[in-house]
């Protein structure tokens, strides 16, 4: 235990940091007195205490999650964290959280800061990938629902700020450390983590420093089947029975995925903290994460076309096929289907991010505070050029069946152990490249200045100016393969190790031996037979630099009504942006047929120049209202406007045009003349602390969002400059004189963003946390929300907000003496995850997700600790459908992941 003097907040103090900087600290405690003394304790009580006091004294409806200790956050992943706090919901990647989703708005409607600031990060908009920052160096998290007008603008969903440890808010020597074995239940594989924390104060605690290092690895399988997309409208039919059916449904194809991957995550941050005076603190603090995916898939792939039925069922409801053989033998166009063995590395992740800051605050006299900020960020994903995708396959005949629960495709030749004959595999289509690397740099300066009269009414007044300068880069480097395409050369099996394959744990009843190979000694076995792939700069890039200045001015007064305390918040802020948007950009000239007329290949033209720009500006009030009913009530009204901008990959004006198949000419592309969302809202909040930490909250709430962004997919046509047909292309009677062709067209399917018509969005959300006499306690809340949009039966109706779905968290706790245990269950209801799949303009939907997560652990002494913890214990499985719930689009499994460890603090 310790006593914290002037220099350190009262929310920092007693939440361990929870607000970060001063200027998100004054956003949850307007109020807070900089000379008083606290003691801080430890435990998860304490970390409720904290996160109740913090939401009890902030102005704006907020909620929050405060480390139980030093180093000892929660969980084991940041997002997993804070999908426990109500309104909250997450989406995950290899089984941990990744992004965030408030009140029903998606990843991209959420500001997330990192101490205050915005980080840059490395997904192509502007969504925070949490996956990035190891749980051990965070303090705590908070989550402004409504806002301020020191609240940088662009959540329209809500404002995260996540805090990690700074010296000040300890007194002399801490050291943290902590070791744990991480188990995966799927690849039976344990790995190590590790973290290290040390900070000390010096010279009479005029001077700080601390270094904070943390080190995981995970052996990570996947297990996943997928169709990518159901294609409508479809005549299926073949050359010996005729048309079967009209205007049907059929899968696109379907995969057997284990995708086995070596996630590798160092973090490094060091913090130094020095106050020449009482009025004064310095802060100079850097960070650096590195995170590595190592991504190995091994996949049985099934291509299936409409018009190489055999046989078929299918539901009149929805047209949809519930099973149907694809039969070599039928003689059509699109040539026999093949059992396809696919090996790739697409998956794969090379992220770093690291950024630095420098913040003063100054305590210029009794009445009138300063806080000064300014920080550099970057992050990158660098994967252009570096990952392959090869196809090895046999003729073969099989059948999809999806009249009972999971899908099934059975393969002629495979069952149990039994494998067709390997020397029927023949080569097919290979590729390097395909994935873009992102690269984004953020610079953000920040002078934050509070005044603080002397008056019993007037309470502060706070002004400020905002400055931001972002830029984000996109590149492919691509290159393929296709001379071996249609499967006409015999695979050379010793050369590529062509061998059995069995899937570990897989699902059940489906196939879970085939084939694999060396898919690099693939690559090297075209390059000596004189057709290497080589990888290029592709002229689909671009680069989008985005300028965003804002001042703000709020007033706080505070009174009596009816001897009841009231606390208004008064405000605006007012921002301009300004967008410069680059790209090069070839456009499509030709697409030409390969030597088994079954795939086509792009021909492009000469690169061109784009350059767009475009600005807006936007003023946005808010009124927050608290008033004190009683000691343990608050009643909160807010009322203000905000908006959340189009991602900078939307702004592009570049467009990626995709592999062709026949009747399958895809692209997608940015659209530069998008505006921005802006949302007009309310909400009323009460809340009841009627224990020492227990509470009841009930929340409602109210948004119209104008201009919201939708993708959506249409036909877009080019003209063919260039139709000269390679040799292969045309024999005798068939060819066609090149003339003839020019200027010919090609209808493509393209998807682009596009602002749509106004959306509203209303909710409520309720929640109980109650502690028990004899240690026990629980929290139990519930997030219901509704939009005047659904998604109806058909294209013509692709209009609803993605993510928007229920959700509840029930966690059941004990502490007592030297032990702790958790026992946490989160249920996502389903939801519509997104309105086009990229592929055809239909949607995809996931169904509701519950996941059972458990810890424990036991005090040793005063200084160590050992734990338990258990993510997902029942290995439940994500599935996500089509337009119905019957076209299954997504079925993964992560198994779940056990941990066990020591944690000493000193």
């Amino acid at each position: 235990m310790f006593t914290l003097g002037k220099r350190t907040a009262l929310a920092v103090a007693i939440a361990s940091a929870v607000g970060g900087y001063s200027q998100a600290v004054q956003a949850q405690d307007n109020n807070a007195e900089s000379d008083v003394e606290v003691i801080t304790v430890t435990g998860m009580l304490s970390s409720l205490k904290s996160s109740m006091l913090d939401k009890k004294e902030s102005n704006v409806v907020s909620d929050g999650i405060a480390a139980e200790d030093l180093g000892k956050f929660p969980d084991l992943n940041v997002a997993e964290s804070l999908q426990r706090i109500t309104g909250v919901s997450i989406d995950r990647s290899g089984g941990e959280g990744q992004q965030v989703t408030v009140r029903g708005f998606g990843p991209q409607f959420n500001t997330v800061l990192v101490n205050g600031r915005q980080i840059a990060n490395d997904s192509a908009g502007r969504e925070f990938n949490f996956d990035v920052i190891a749980a051990d160096q965070i303090t705590g998290a908070e989550i402004y629902k409504t806002s301020t007008s020191n609240l940088q603008e662009g959540g329209i969903g809500g404002t995260i700020n996540v805090s990690t440890a700074k010296p000040f808010d300890y007194e002399g020597l801490q050291l943290v450390g902590s070791v744990k074995g991480v188990y995966e239940s799927l690849s039976e594989e344990t790995s190590p983590a590790a973290s290290f924390l040390v900070s000390n104060t010096f010279a009479d605690d005029r001077f700080g420093a601390l270094l904070a290092v943390s080190y995981s690895e995970r052996d990570v399988q996947i297990n996943r089947i997928e169709t990518a997309g159901w294609r409508g409208g479809q005549t299926i039919s073949n050359s010996r029975d005729g048309v079967l059916y009209t205007n049907a449904y059929i899968p696109r194809n379907w995969d057997q995925i284990v995708d086995e991957q070596e996630r590798t995550r160092t973090n490094a941050s060091v913090v130094f903290q020095y106050a020449p005076t009482d009025e004064v603190t310095i802060t100079v603090d850097g960070f650096v994460s590195k995170f590595e995916v190592e991504s190995q898939v091994t996949d049985l792939a099934s291509w299936f076309e409409p018009d190489r039925v055999g046989s078929a069922t299918i539901d009149p409801a929805t047209g949809t096929l519930t099973s149907f053989t694809q039969d070599v033998g039928l003689s059509v166009s699109s040539g026999d289907p093949a059992t396809d063995f696919v090996s790739h590395t697409r998956n794969s992740r090379d992220v770093t991010n690291d950024g630095f800051g420098l913040n003063v605050e100054w305590d210029i006299n009794e009445a009138f505070d300063a806080t000064f900020d300014i920080s550099h960020s970057t992050a990158e994903n660098d994967r252009a050029g570096r990952d392959r995708f090869n196809v090895v396959g046999i003729i073969n005949s099989y059948a999809f069946d999806g009249t009972g629960g999971t899908p099934t495709v059975t393969h002629d030749g495979f069952g149990g152990d039994t494998l067709p004959d390997p020397s029927l595999a023949r080569l097919h289509y290979n590729e390097k490249g395909n994935q873009f690397s992102d690269e984004d740099e953020i610079t953000e300066f920040k002078a934050d200045f509070e005044y603080t009269p002397d008056s019993d009414v007037f309470e502060s007044a706070r002004f400020g100016i905002y400055h931001q300068e972002r830029e984000k880069k996109s590149f492919q480097i691509f290159g393929n393969q296709c001379q071996f395409c249609g499967y006409g050369t015999a695979a050379p099996l010793d050369v590529i190790d062509f061998r059995p394959f069995q899937a570990e744990n897989y699902f059940s009843g489906l196939i879970d031996t085939f084939y694999t190979y060396d898919g690099d000694a693939y690559v090297d076995y075209l390059a000596d037979q004189g057709f290497p792939i080589e990888p290029t700069l592709q002229n689909n890039r671009y680069t989008v630099e985005e300028e965003i200045t804002a001042i703000y001015a709020d007033f706080t007064f505070g009174f009596e009504l009816e001897d009841m305390p009231v606390t208004v918040n008064l405000g605006a802020r007012y921002s301009e942006t300004d967008v410069d948007a680059d790209a090069v950009q070839s456009d499509i000239i030709n697409v030409v047929p390969t030597t088994d007329q079954t795939l086509f290949a792009n021909v492009f033209g000469p690169a061109q120049d784009i350059t767009e720009s475009g600005s807006y500006s936007n003023l946005l009030p808010s009124l927050n209202v608290k008033l004190e009913l009683q000691d343990d009530m608050v009643l909160r009204f807010a009322a203000y406007e905000s908006l959340t901008r189009p991602t900078l990959s939307q702004l592009s004006p570049a467009t990626t045009f995709n592999e062709p198949r026949r009747q399958n000419l895809t692209a997608q592309g940015g659209n530069p003349g998008l505006k921005p969302f802006t949302s007009e809202n309310w909400d009323i909040s009460y809340e009841w602390y009627y224990g020492d930490a227990s509470l009841f909250s009930f929340a409602f709430f109210h948004k119209e969002v104008d201009d919201f962004i939708i993708t959506r997919t249409g036909e877009e046509t080019y003209t063919m400059t260039d139709r000269t047909p390679p040799d292969f292309a045309c024999e005798g009677e068939n060819c066609t004189d090149a003339d003839e062709l020019s200027g010919s067209q090609e209808v493509y399917t393209v998807t682009r963003p596009q602002n749509a018509e106004e959306i509203t969005v209303t909710g409520f959300e309720i929640a109980l946390t109650h502690i028990f006499e004899n240690g026990f306690g629980f929290t139990a809340n519930a997030t219901v929300v509704d939009s005047d949009q659904e998604l109806g039966d058909d294209q013509s109706q692709a209009f609803a907000l993605e993510g928007l779905g229920d959700s509840q968290n029930l966690i059941g706790f004990y502490e007592a003496d030297n032990w702790q245990a958790r026992i946490a269950f989160n249920n996502r209801e389903g939801f519509l995850r997104v309105v086009d799949n990229g592929f055809n303009g239909e949607p995809v939907n996931t169904k509701t997700f519950g996941q059972w997560d458990v810890s424990a652990s036991y005090d040793i002494n005063e200084n160590i600790s050992v734990f338990f913890e258990g993510i997902n214990i029942t290995e439940e499985e994500l599935e996500q459908y089509g337009r119905f719930a019957n076209q299954v689009y997504n079925i993964e499994d992560n198994g779940s992941r056990y941990a066990i460890g020591v944690r000493g603090k000193f």
